[in-house]
């Protein structure tokens, strides 16, 4: 998914693979004094970001919980859970919505252990899946200990109830993708009441058809929401493609229903640790309680909890300083804050998670497009680019490095050991050389043209004339004091090379208007193109970060990027079994610079209350865990 507001969007060991470059003096360096107005950038790190600020936490004896506690929790500024049906539409297709829902319905998979990557088969729905007939067979058996609310047991034939739903309203989904899940199953039989049979139109890696499709799947109570209204007979409307359209239509227009969702009996019946109890359609803070007929793994500690939204950083501040919140966090360009709050009884945490931060290409442009599918020009832009500065002095350490289609997750073996390298280190040196070898002079102004068009080995290249200038359009969120210095950095660089990146700061919600879904959605009026908190997350519909939605064949947020190599090893992700074919697809598209690689800002420096345990093993995924906590008594 994408930056959250972009789509349709551990405390952590030391860092493993991502060395970090000493603080140099030079053009990147000066460019990052500059633009944050002085000395703020150049002294000692921050201290709250310090190595000490990264421990894991010692176990301890965890002492007795307050059952009755209701702990508040603060969603990042914008972010609003809006959909509460675990089918997501193409506007509901968020992280904290996907959350927020799966504490509600067990998903069949759970992405995230803890702060680890991959699935949880503990708190899963199901047991560990048996891959068969040359891995096109798939047996999936559901624990039996599962109940609804309402005291039936959780069955294949609520499995089969989700299928009904999406084979018929597919298109209507935030997460389908042609050839995806449900495309990529033939049929599916259940032989018994606790077991599934997948039966696939090829063979697929279970690494990848685990990660990246079963995880999409929830067991979806039929006896209550088979339906087309409330006060229709139930179970048996989706037995037909006509009938299930009717009955997914139903449950949308329930879910956009949100005044009513606290007292629409279609939410009551859940299999989840909690249940919502309360919703302000003003505020949008959402009150969940504990399911008290809960049968399942992680049994919650505390009476429930609240979600809160804001709008700003100061609001969200001043409710932590307040004690609204018990868990939330310290805002970016608050981060002097982080004393008074270690004074007044919160734990400070950065949170990483598994993301991807790039700076996107427009290769669909007739202006910039014959300019980035160079691959030398990528290269000199990388050349460029110093993520290890941009870690230490904007983002004051609280980044981790990003070299290819995920981050430097610490430990995590969905990241190649090949990407954990810059491919192309800090050079302007280096990068004025492939410049000057390909046909480039120093024109009007400083900035490049090219001398020797054509496409041989010394030329600038197919499709770019004699006298055209090395220049783009940078369009880049505004808002953000770090985000700008490092962009600034860039650019800086950039100029000292002869490459001229025209700076179009634009606000967030402006740039999806204006920016376009490229190729798919003009105007696409760019030809860089960077967000400032991450441009794809991973969690519960992708754990397996192959490449397919930013850089497959047809993709909408990778500018339109497309080599046959590419594809076919993205491609083999899917089919061949094991790693090694993820690695070589984040191998090949880390050195071909499908993107240009940027760091990726930790997603929040988290302030919790120290009454409040359990949380301390933050989702690299973003996701909220509640059922974790609990409040220590006196």
């Amino acid at each position: 998914m994408l930056d959250d507001a972009r789509h349709v969007v551990t405390g952590r060991a030391p860092r493993k693979g991502g060395t970090l470059r000493h603080w140099g003096r030079g053009i990147a360096a000066a460019a990052l004094v500059a633009a944050a107005g002085g000395a703020a950038l150049v002294g000692a790190p921050v201290a709250s970001a310090s190595s000490s600020a990264r421990h894991t936490s010692k176990a301890t004896k965890s002492p007795k919980a307050v059952s009755n506690a209701v702990p508040a929790y603060a969603l990042t500024i914008g972010d609003i859970f809006t959909w509460i049906l675990p089918l997501d539409n193409q506007v509901g297709y968020e992280n904290w919505d996907i959350s927020a829902q799966r504490e509600m319905w067990l998903p069949l998979y759970w992405a995230g252990n803890g702060s680890k990557t991959g699935i949880n088969y503990t708190q899963s729905a199901a047991e560990p899946p048996v891959y068969s007939n040359h891995d096109k067979t798939v047996t999936i058996k559901l624990k039996t200990n599962l109940k609804w609310s309402t005291g039936a047991a959780v069955t294949s034939n609520d499995v089969k109830f989700y299928f009904q739903l999406v084979d018929a309203g597919k298109k209507k989904l935030g997460n389908y993708l042609p050839g995806l899940l449900p495309d990529d199953i033939s049929s599916v039989t259940y032989p018994s009441s606790s077991t599934v049979v997948l039966h696939l139109n090829r063979s697929y890696n279970p690494t990848w058809f685990t990660g990246n499709q079963l995880t999409w799947i929830y067991p979806l109570p039929v006896q209550e929401w088979d339906r087309t209204s409330l006060t229709s007979p139930d179970g048996t409307a989706a037995s037909t493609p006509a009938g299930a359209k009717q009955v997914l239509t139903f449950l949308f227009s329930q879910s956009k229903d949100e005044g009513t969702w606290s007292t629409n009996p279609i939410w009551k019946t859940v299999d989840g640790p909690f249940e919502i109890s309360a919703y302000d359609q003003v505020t949008h803070t959402a009150t969940f309680a504990a399911n008290p007929h809960y049968t399942g793994p992680t049994k919650p500690r505390i009476a429930g909890f609240k979600l809160y939204s804001f709008t700003t950083g100061t609001a969200e501040l001043d409710a932590l300083r307040s004690g609204t919140l018990t868990f939330g966090y310290i805002p970016f360009g608050d981060l002097k804050e982080i004393s008074y709050f270690k004074s007044h009884g919160y734990t400070i945490k950065p949170w990483a998670t598994f993301y991807n931060q790039v700076i996107e290409l427009d290769y669909s442009s007739k202006v910039w497009g014959p300019l980035v599918k160079q691959l030398y020009i990528r290269q000199a832009l990388q050349h460029l680019i110093t993520e290890s500065l941009y870690i230490k002095r904007a983002f004051g350490g609280y980044a981790l490095p990003d070299y290819g289609p995920v981050a430097i997750y610490p430990g995590s073996k969905y990241v190649s050991p090949g990407i954990k390298k810059d491919p192309y280190p800090f050079n302007p040196q280096l990068a004025s050389k492939l410049l000057k070898a390909h046909g480039w002079v120093k024109g009007p102004g400083g900035v490049d043209v090219c001398k020797h068009p054509g496409t041989g080995p010394s030329e600038c290249g197919k499709g770019i004339p004699k006298g055209k200038k090395l220049s783009f359009k940078f369009m880049y969120s505004t808002g953000t004091t770090a985000y700008f210095a490092a962009v600034s950095s860039f650019r800086t660089a950039a100029k000292s090379v002869g490459i001229d990146l025209a700076l179009d700061g634009q606000t967030t919600t402006t740039m999806f208007s204006i920016g376009g879904v490229c190729p798919s959605t003009p105007p696409c009026n760019w030809g860089l193109i960077g967000y400032s908190s991450y441009m794809w997350t991973y969690g519960q519909y992708q754990t397996v970060p192959n490449g397919t939605s930013q850089w497959g064949k047809g993709n909408f947020w990778g500018g339109g990027y497309y080599t046959p190599k590419a594809q076919k090893l993205i491609d083999a992700v899917e089919t061949s079994p094991g790693l090694k074919p993820l690695y070589a697809a984040e191998n090949y598209l880390s050195k071909d610079l499908a993107s240009l690689w940027w760091p990726l800002q930790d997603l929040r420096v988290v302030a919790v209350k120290k009454s409040l345990s359990g949380w301390q093993h933050l989702s690299p995924y973003g996701a909220f865990v509640p059922q974790t906590w609990y409040l220590k008594g006196s």
